[in-house]
């Protein structure tokens, strides 16, 4: 007699199943459908697990902008620098290091 062995999903871990009482399966609706919303691009996701990935990506992009903001910034606040220290050709640095970087935003 030969056995069978259980393959794990790609993921790991086994299926969960959605929660049994209907008003939970409602709340989880409503929860997917405003995730859909706010993710560019969720309105296209074919299914909930595409759409997690979606915005784990989106999430990850938002952060990067987040750190590169928090750089100008502390970039913007130093005060003005020796114009040397700026690449040529770069306006918005330059903008910066002179102090008027809202004009850029």
């Amino acid at each position: 007699m030969e056995t069978r062995r259980r393959q794990s999903r790609p993921g790991g871990g086994t299926r969960r199943r959605l929660p049994s009482s209907s008003s939970s399966r409602a709340a989880l609706r409503r929860k997917v459908r405003e995730l859909r919303r706010l993710v560019p691009g969720g309105e296209d996701a074919p299914e909930a697990g595409s759409l997690l990935l979606r915005a784990a990506d989106y999430i990850a992009r938002l952060r990067a902008q987040v750190e590169l903001l928090k750089a100008l910034t502390a970039i913007c606040s130093a005060g003005p620098s020796p114009p040397s220290q700026v690449p040529a050709g770069d306006d918005e640095a330059e903008a910066c290091v002179m102090g008027t970087c809202q004009d850029y935003y």
